[in-house]
Protein backbone atom coordinates (compact mmCIF):
# COMPACT_ATOMS: atom_id res chain seq x y z
CA UNK A 1 0.00 0.00 0.00
CA UNK A 2 1.30 3.45 -0.93
CA UNK A 3 0.60 7.06 -0.07
CA UNK A 4 -1.55 8.79 -2.69
CA UNK A 5 -2.31 12.46 -3.23
CA UNK A 6 -3.10 14.88 -6.04
CA UNK A 7 -0.78 17.68 -7.05
CA UNK A 8 -2.70 20.61 -8.54
CA UNK A 9 -0.25 22.22 -10.93
CA UNK A 10 -0.47 24.89 -13.63
CA UNK A 11 -0.63 23.09 -16.96
CA UNK A 12 2.70 24.49 -18.32
CA UNK A 13 4.52 23.14 -15.23
CA UNK A 14 3.02 19.65 -15.23
CA UNK A 15 6.01 18.04 -16.96
CA UNK A 16 8.53 19.59 -14.55
CA UNK A 17 6.43 18.54 -11.57
CA UNK A 18 6.25 14.97 -12.92
CA UNK A 19 10.05 14.88 -13.22
CA UNK A 20 10.36 16.06 -9.60
CA UNK A 21 8.13 13.16 -8.55
CA UNK A 22 9.73 10.40 -10.56
CA UNK A 23 13.34 11.27 -9.73
CA UNK A 24 12.54 9.68 -6.34
CA UNK A 25 12.99 5.94 -6.69
CA UNK A 26 9.89 4.87 -4.77
CA UNK A 27 7.39 7.39 -6.24
CA UNK A 28 5.58 7.60 -9.57
CA UNK A 29 3.02 9.63 -11.46
CA UNK A 30 -0.07 7.46 -11.90
CA UNK A 31 -2.20 9.73 -14.08
CA UNK A 32 -2.33 13.35 -15.30
CA UNK A 33 -5.72 14.89 -16.11
CA UNK A 34 -7.47 18.29 -16.15
CA UNK A 35 -8.29 19.52 -12.68
CA UNK A 36 -11.88 18.77 -11.72
CA UNK A 37 -12.02 20.78 -8.50
CA UNK A 38 -11.32 24.32 -9.69
CA UNK A 39 -13.64 24.89 -12.65
CA UNK A 40 -13.38 24.42 -16.40
CA UNK A 41 -11.74 27.81 -16.96
CA UNK A 42 -8.84 27.15 -14.59
CA UNK A 43 -5.73 25.98 -16.54
CA UNK A 44 -4.62 23.47 -13.90
CA UNK A 45 -4.02 19.74 -14.09
CA UNK A 46 -4.27 17.05 -11.41
CA UNK A 47 -1.21 14.84 -11.10
CA UNK A 48 -1.98 11.69 -9.12
CA UNK A 49 1.12 10.65 -7.16
CA UNK A 50 1.74 7.27 -5.49
CA UNK A 51 4.74 6.82 -3.21
CA UNK A 52 5.99 4.15 -0.80
CA UNK A 53 7.67 6.81 1.36
CA UNK A 54 7.30 10.56 1.69
CA UNK A 55 10.74 11.42 0.33
CA UNK A 56 8.79 12.66 -2.68
CA UNK A 57 7.66 15.63 -0.55
CA UNK A 58 11.29 16.75 -0.16
CA UNK A 59 11.82 16.40 -3.91
CA UNK A 60 8.73 18.46 -4.72
CA UNK A 61 9.66 21.19 -2.24
CA UNK A 62 13.26 21.36 -3.51
CA UNK A 63 11.96 21.79 -7.06
CA UNK A 64 9.28 24.29 -6.02
CA UNK A 65 11.73 26.42 -4.00
CA UNK A 66 14.06 26.57 -7.02
CA UNK A 67 11.41 28.43 -9.04
CA UNK A 68 11.97 32.18 -9.19
CA UNK A 69 9.49 34.41 -7.35
CA UNK A 70 6.65 34.98 -7.71
CA UNK A 71 5.98 31.25 -7.60
CA UNK A 72 2.76 29.79 -9.00
CA UNK A 73 0.13 28.40 -6.66
CA UNK A 74 0.75 24.64 -6.32
CA UNK A 75 -1.43 22.61 -4.01
CA UNK A 76 -1.53 19.09 -2.63
CA UNK A 77 -5.02 17.56 -2.37
CA UNK A 78 -5.19 14.81 0.25
CA UNK A 79 -7.38 11.73 0.44
CA UNK A 80 -9.83 13.56 2.69
CA UNK A 81 -10.23 16.42 0.19
CA UNK A 82 -8.20 19.08 1.99
CA UNK A 83 -6.07 21.38 -0.20
CA UNK A 84 -2.72 22.65 1.11
CA UNK A 85 -0.55 25.16 -0.78
CA UNK A 86 3.19 24.48 -0.97
CA UNK A 87 3.83 28.19 -0.56
CA UNK A 88 2.18 28.41 2.88
CA UNK A 89 2.81 24.96 4.40
CA UNK A 90 6.36 23.90 5.37
CA UNK A 91 7.61 20.55 4.14
CA UNK A 92 7.71 18.88 7.56
CA UNK A 93 4.18 20.04 8.24
CA UNK A 94 3.07 18.65 4.86
CA UNK A 95 4.55 15.24 5.73
CA UNK A 96 2.60 15.27 9.00
CA UNK A 97 -0.61 16.23 7.18
CA UNK A 98 -0.26 13.38 4.68
CA UNK A 99 0.50 10.82 7.38
CA UNK A 100 -2.45 11.99 9.47
CA UNK A 101 -4.66 11.84 6.36
CA UNK A 102 -3.61 8.24 5.53
CA UNK A 103 -2.71 6.50 8.82
CA UNK A 104 -3.29 3.03 7.34
CA UNK A 105 -0.15 3.39 5.18
CA UNK A 106 2.00 4.09 8.25
CA UNK A 107 0.87 0.80 9.79
CA UNK A 108 1.03 -1.42 6.72
CA UNK A 109 4.46 -0.84 5.13
CA UNK A 110 8.01 -0.26 6.36
CA UNK A 111 9.56 3.18 5.96
CA UNK A 112 11.36 2.47 2.71
CA UNK A 113 14.78 4.10 2.71
CA UNK A 114 14.57 5.51 6.25
CA UNK A 115 17.45 3.25 7.27
CA UNK A 116 19.77 4.63 4.61
CA UNK A 117 22.54 6.66 6.27
CA UNK A 118 22.96 10.28 5.17
CA UNK A 119 25.37 13.06 5.99
CA UNK A 120 22.55 15.55 6.57
CA UNK A 121 22.65 17.18 10.01
CA UNK A 122 19.64 16.90 12.27
CA UNK A 123 17.12 19.67 11.66
CA UNK A 124 13.90 20.66 10.00
CA UNK A 125 15.38 21.14 6.52
CA UNK A 126 17.45 18.81 4.35
CA UNK A 127 17.16 20.88 1.20
CA UNK A 128 18.83 24.11 0.11
CA UNK A 129 19.66 26.29 3.07
CA UNK A 130 20.14 23.39 5.51
CA UNK A 131 23.05 23.83 7.94
CA UNK A 132 26.32 22.35 6.76
CA UNK A 133 28.04 19.74 8.88
CA UNK A 134 31.31 21.37 10.07
CA UNK A 135 34.44 19.35 9.49
CA UNK A 136 37.86 20.02 10.84
CA UNK A 137 38.79 22.83 13.22
CA UNK A 138 40.72 20.59 15.63
CA UNK A 139 37.80 18.22 16.25
CA UNK A 140 36.86 15.05 14.38
CA UNK A 141 33.54 15.14 12.56
CA UNK A 142 30.48 13.62 14.21
CA UNK A 143 30.02 11.60 10.99
CA UNK A 144 32.64 9.24 9.67
CA UNK A 145 33.10 8.63 5.96
CA UNK A 146 30.62 5.77 6.04
CA UNK A 147 27.89 8.03 7.36
CA UNK A 148 27.79 6.38 10.81
CA UNK A 149 27.42 8.64 13.82
CA UNK A 150 30.48 8.53 16.08
CA UNK A 151 31.36 10.46 19.20
CA UNK A 152 33.33 13.63 18.52
CA UNK A 153 36.87 13.53 19.88
CA UNK A 154 37.30 15.73 22.92
CA UNK A 155 40.52 17.04 24.41
CA UNK A 156 40.18 14.60 27.32
CA UNK A 157 40.11 11.68 24.87
CA UNK A 158 43.11 13.08 23.08
CA UNK A 159 44.93 12.98 26.43
CA UNK A 160 44.39 9.26 26.65
CA UNK A 161 41.03 8.95 28.40
CA UNK A 162 38.78 6.23 26.99
CA UNK A 163 35.44 7.18 25.44
CA UNK A 164 32.34 6.56 27.53
CA UNK A 165 30.85 3.94 25.20
CA UNK A 166 30.79 2.49 21.69
CA UNK A 167 29.74 4.56 18.70
CA UNK A 168 26.05 4.25 17.85
CA UNK A 169 24.01 5.17 14.80
CA UNK A 170 21.50 7.60 16.30
CA UNK A 171 20.17 10.46 14.18
CA UNK A 172 17.69 13.01 15.39
CA UNK A 173 15.64 14.53 12.57
CA UNK A 174 13.85 17.31 14.48
CA UNK A 175 12.74 18.71 17.80
CA UNK A 176 9.00 18.05 17.48
CA UNK A 177 7.96 20.28 20.34
CA UNK A 178 8.81 21.42 23.87
CA UNK A 179 6.14 20.67 26.46
CA UNK A 180 5.91 23.33 29.15
CA UNK A 181 3.55 23.30 32.11
CA UNK A 182 1.75 26.44 33.24
CA UNK A 183 -0.91 27.32 35.78
CA UNK A 184 -2.90 29.67 33.53
CA UNK A 185 -3.22 28.43 29.95
CA UNK A 186 -5.20 31.47 28.74
CA UNK A 187 -2.49 33.82 29.95
CA UNK A 188 0.22 31.63 28.39
CA UNK A 189 -1.54 31.62 25.02
CA UNK A 190 -1.84 35.40 25.01
CA UNK A 191 1.75 35.94 26.13
CA UNK A 192 3.44 33.63 23.58
CA UNK A 193 1.27 34.84 20.70
CA UNK A 194 2.12 38.45 21.52
CA UNK A 195 5.74 38.16 22.69
CA UNK A 196 7.02 35.50 20.25
CA UNK A 197 4.45 36.22 17.48
CA UNK A 198 3.47 32.54 17.62
CA UNK A 199 0.58 31.11 15.64
CA UNK A 200 -2.14 29.10 17.36
CA UNK A 201 -1.92 25.61 15.82
CA UNK A 202 -4.71 24.00 17.82
CA UNK A 203 -5.92 22.77 21.17
CA UNK A 204 -6.59 19.30 22.56
CA UNK A 205 -8.10 17.89 25.72
CA UNK A 206 -7.34 14.69 27.60
CA UNK A 207 -10.13 12.12 27.43
CA UNK A 208 -11.17 9.79 30.29
CA UNK A 209 -8.89 7.05 28.93
CA UNK A 210 -5.94 9.42 28.47
CA UNK A 211 -6.31 9.86 24.69
CA UNK A 212 -5.94 13.35 23.25
CA UNK A 213 -9.06 14.74 21.57
CA UNK A 214 -8.89 17.81 19.29
CA UNK A 215 -10.99 20.81 20.26
CA UNK A 216 -13.24 22.42 17.59
CA UNK A 217 -11.88 25.31 15.53
CA UNK A 218 -14.45 27.72 16.98
CA UNK A 219 -13.33 26.95 20.55
CA UNK A 220 -13.44 29.92 22.91
CA UNK A 221 -12.27 30.15 26.50
CA UNK A 222 -15.35 32.14 27.52
CA UNK A 223 -17.71 29.37 26.38
CA UNK A 224 -15.42 26.65 27.78
CA UNK A 225 -15.47 28.22 31.25
CA UNK A 226 -19.27 28.16 31.14
CA UNK A 227 -19.58 24.57 29.94
CA UNK A 228 -16.52 23.12 31.72
CA UNK A 229 -15.21 21.63 28.45
CA UNK A 230 -11.67 22.95 28.89
CA UNK A 231 -8.63 22.42 26.68
CA UNK A 232 -5.66 20.75 28.39
CA UNK A 233 -2.97 21.46 25.79
CA UNK A 234 -2.39 24.31 23.37
CA UNK A 235 0.08 24.05 20.48
CA UNK A 236 1.76 27.27 19.35
CA UNK A 237 4.31 27.57 16.55
CA UNK A 238 6.68 30.01 14.91
CA UNK A 239 9.04 28.61 12.28
CA UNK A 240 10.82 25.49 13.59
CA UNK A 241 9.76 26.05 17.22
CA UNK A 242 6.56 24.41 18.45
CA UNK A 243 5.44 24.79 22.06
CA UNK A 244 2.99 22.39 23.67
CA UNK A 245 1.64 24.35 26.64
CA UNK A 246 -0.12 22.20 29.26
CA UNK A 247 -2.69 23.54 31.70
CA UNK A 248 -1.93 22.31 35.22
CA UNK A 249 -4.46 24.41 37.15
CA UNK A 250 -4.20 27.62 39.13
CA UNK A 251 -3.63 25.89 42.47
CA UNK A 252 -0.89 23.47 41.37
CA UNK A 253 2.69 24.12 42.50
CA UNK A 254 5.15 23.33 39.69
CA UNK A 255 7.91 21.78 41.80
CA UNK A 256 9.94 20.44 38.87
CA UNK A 257 9.91 23.66 36.85
CA UNK A 258 7.98 24.47 33.69
CA UNK A 259 9.72 22.10 31.25
CA UNK A 260 7.60 18.97 31.11
CA UNK A 261 8.96 17.01 28.13
CA UNK A 262 11.19 17.22 25.06
CA UNK A 263 9.88 15.46 21.93
CA UNK A 264 12.42 14.39 19.30
CA UNK A 265 11.83 13.21 15.73
CA UNK A 266 13.93 10.30 14.44
CA UNK A 267 13.95 7.90 11.52
CA UNK A 268 12.38 4.46 11.95
CA UNK A 269 15.75 2.72 12.41
CA UNK A 270 16.76 5.01 15.28
CA UNK A 271 13.25 4.73 16.76
CA UNK A 272 13.49 0.93 16.99
CA UNK A 273 17.04 1.06 18.35
CA UNK A 274 16.30 3.59 21.08
CA UNK A 275 13.10 1.86 22.11
CA UNK A 276 14.99 -1.42 22.47
CA UNK A 277 17.69 0.22 24.58
CA UNK A 278 15.12 1.86 26.85
CA UNK A 279 13.52 -1.53 27.47
CA UNK A 280 16.88 -3.26 28.01
CA UNK A 281 18.38 -0.85 30.56
CA UNK A 282 15.55 -0.71 31.89
CA UNK A 283 14.20 2.84 32.02
CA UNK A 284 10.67 3.88 32.92
CA UNK A 285 8.35 3.83 29.88
CA UNK A 286 5.44 6.21 30.47
CA UNK A 287 3.61 5.69 27.17
CA UNK A 288 4.21 3.48 24.14
CA UNK A 289 2.57 3.52 20.72
CA UNK A 290 3.16 2.38 17.15
CA UNK A 291 5.24 5.41 16.11
CA UNK A 292 6.15 7.08 19.41
CA UNK A 293 7.00 6.35 23.03
CA UNK A 294 7.65 8.43 26.13
CA UNK A 295 10.21 7.52 28.80
CA UNK A 296 11.94 9.03 31.81
CA UNK A 297 15.72 8.87 31.79
CA UNK A 298 18.11 8.24 34.67
CA UNK A 299 18.25 11.97 35.44
CA UNK A 300 14.43 12.24 35.71
CA UNK A 301 14.04 14.04 32.37
CA UNK A 302 11.03 13.01 30.28
CA UNK A 303 11.57 12.39 26.56
CA UNK A 304 9.28 11.50 23.68
CA UNK A 305 10.87 9.65 20.75
CA UNK A 306 8.68 9.70 17.63
CA UNK A 307 9.13 8.76 13.99
CA UNK A 308 9.57 12.09 12.18
CA UNK A 309 6.27 13.52 10.99
CA UNK A 310 4.06 11.17 13.02
CA UNK A 311 3.73 12.94 16.37
CA UNK A 312 0.24 11.96 17.49
CA UNK A 313 -0.40 14.98 19.70
CA UNK A 314 0.16 17.90 17.35
CA UNK A 315 -3.22 18.87 15.85
CA UNK A 316 -3.32 19.34 12.07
Amino acid sequence: MAYRFLLETPEPMAEAASIAVERVGDAQVVVVRPSHGLGIDDPYVDITVAAHSLRVVDSLYDWYRSIASPRPDLRMVLHGGERHALETVERDRMVALIRRDQPWVERSIPHVGDHDPTDQPAGFSVGPGAPVDPRGGGRESALDRGGVMVAARTESQADGMAPLGPARSVRFRAINYLLIQVNDLVRAENFYQEFFAMELLGRVKRGPDGTMLPMPRDYSWERAMQTGDMADLTFLGNGPLILAVERMGLGVVLNQGPLGMVSLGVDSHTFARLKGEVLMRPLTVLRSGIASFVFRDALNVTWEIAVAGSVPLIPV
